[in-house]
């Protein structure tokens, strides 16, 4: 054992003991500094500044085409053409389908011819002076009943005359393609009996297919001569019956221009009876130059047209289907009916939607609002407007809500009717006001607040907001530009000495001041 004088160990003592009372000094200053740090709160803090504040309402609803027209026929009739198809781009003008126009040209006829005797009674009478002239308007009258009804006669035996001749030839062209039957059956029959087939050679087979051959061309041509002929009569017949309608009317006319005649030759020529002629003949002009303009009207819109460029979505017509003839031929409207619609048309790319909102909130819609569409499957949003705001409610289960249409800024062919769309419509904007986050801003019934750093001590002070989002809130009084309010106290976190691992352990109570949740800082 090694010898350790006493002296020595006595020092040793010392040094130890020492160092043990600074450990302890240094351990009850360190306990201090921490709990001193603890017991002062910390702050996050901003500035109040200038900004924009956008209040927004989202809604939902499903993607419909804007200019959607639904057409109908005007005019009743027979449908003899339709011009386009399902899918085909049209153009603004462009034929889509037509009616059978021959009784609306018979109409047309007649009260053109309804005019112009008008018209002639009107002339005479302001014309006539004397009973010599009222006798030769008579007899003028009288000559044309005379020649028109004469000429009337004619065309219908012209016309019978031409139907005739049609079917006569087409009589003859069917007994001869019966004959051309019975010669290839003949024919048939005598290159079977020869035994010949399509690889027989010998003289008599050829002659035979030739012979064969040759019957059925004259076959082919006959029909197609009987074909002609019997499309050719139905053309003959309603262009017949046109030219008698027409001579018709003109003798129609004519009778009605005599009986005038006869009336102004029978009526005394005093002052009052010539101005009471006057304002007859005005009233029947006024009422014949209607009719004709009624006729000419129903006569264009046997040809249905598009009014606007697009596409053909749907045809719910057939030609040889009767249509009835619509109150209004189309409507451009996407909410529409078009289930009886014979024509649709959709302009593309040029979509809306229509959603609804409650009777809490539609006093903050207007038209005009801007608005951001976004369509199922896309995460772009699109630029549009509110262009309607209902006035009437729908009520269901005493709830009330209002219809709003927005519709998408500019064309997206992309895009399909149909598809369902989130709007967020921005039903307020200020722009350049003075604001504070929103979780700086404590409200209490009527009454909001604000803590403001001063001096590095908060102090709350009562101001005035205006308009408020998510993030931004306007201040309207009591604060100015640059001054600091407190978004949240933050509270520490100092190493736990049961634990004895160093693991943070939470303090105080607080977290987040207003802001919802706190988060730790390490401290100690």
């Amino acid at each position: 054992m090694r010898f350790v004088p006493p002296l020595l160990k006595r020092g040793r003592y010392r040094v130890a003991g020492a160092a043990g009372v600074l450990l302890l000094i240094a351990g009850v200053l360190g306990l201090m500094l921490v709990r001193g740090s603890a017991a002062t709160p910390q702050y996050r803090t901003a500035s109040a500044t200038l900004g924009t504040v956008r209040q927004t309402l989202s809604l939902t609803g499903n993607l419909t085409p804007v200019a959607q027209s639904n057409l109908n026929f005007q005019v009743a009739g027979t449908v003899t053409a339709i011009d386009v198809t399902v899918g085909q781009t049209v153009t603004a003008g462009q034929v889509l389908a037509t009616v059978d126009p021959t009784s609306l040209q018979v109409a047309l006829t007649q009260a053109q011819a309804n005019l112009v005797a008008a018209l002639a009674k009107q002339a005479a009478d302001q014309s006539s002076s004397s009973s010599s002239t009222a006798a030769q308007q008579l007899a003028t009258a009288q000559t044309s009943l005379a020649n028109d009804q004469t000429a009337y006669a004619d065309t219908v035996a012209v016309d019978n005359q031409t139907i005739k001749s049609d079917q006569h030839t087409i009589a003859n062209d069917q007994a001869t393609v019966n004959a051309d039957n019975q010669a290839v059956a003949q024919a048939q029959q005598r290159y079977s009996n020869d035994g010949c087939s399509s690889s027989s050679s010998s003289a008599t087979c050829q002659s035979d297919q030739q012979n064969l051959s040759a019957a059925q061309q004259q076959l082919s041509k006959d029909q197609q001569s009987l074909a002609t002929a019997q499309a050719g009569l139905p053309t003959d017949q309603v262009r017949g019956q046109q030219s008698n309608d027409q001579a018709a009317a003109r003798v129609a006319a004519d009778r009605t221009a005599l009986s005038n005649a006869e009336s102004a030759s029978s009526s005394a020529s005093s002052s009052a009876s010539q101005a009471a002629a006057a304002a007859q003949d005005g009233a029947t002009v006024n009422q014949a130059q209607q009719a004709v303009t009624t006729a000419q009207t129903a006569l264009t819109n046997a040809t249905l047209t598009a009014p606007t460029g697009g596409q053909v979505a749907q045809i719910n017509t057939a030609v040889g289907n009767i249509v009835s003839g619509a109150a209004t031929p189309a409507s451009s409207s996407a909410s529409a009916s078009s289930s009886a619609a014979q024509f649709i048309i959709l302009s593309p790319g040029s979509f809306q939607v229509t959603s609804t909102v409650s009777d809490s909130v539609v006093s903050e819609v207007a038209t005009g609002q801007s608005a951001v569409v976004t369509a199922a499957g896309s995460t772009n949003g699109l630029a549009a407007t509110v262009t309607s705001v209902g006035e009437i409610a729908t009520i269901s289960s005493g709830v009330a809500t209002f219809p709003v249409t927005v519709q998408i800024t500019g064309t997206h062919p992309a895009l399909r009717d149909g598809l369902s769309a989130t709007v967020t419509v921005v039903v307020n904007q200020v722009v350049g006001v003075l604001t504070v986050p929103t979780s700086a801003v404590h409200t209490n019934g009527a009454a909001s607040t604000v803590q403001v750093m001063k001096n590095g001590v908060p102090s709350t002070v009562v101001v005035t907001v205006g308009a408020a989002d998510a993030t931004r809130t306007q201040i309207t009084s009591g604060l100015s530009a640059g001054d600091t309010v407190v978004i949240a106290t933050v509270t520490s976190t100092v190493p736990s000495a049961a634990s004895g691992n160093g693991t943070p352990r939470r303090t105080g109570g607080g977290g987040l001041t207003g802001g919802g949740g706190g988060f730790a800082v390490p401290g100690g």
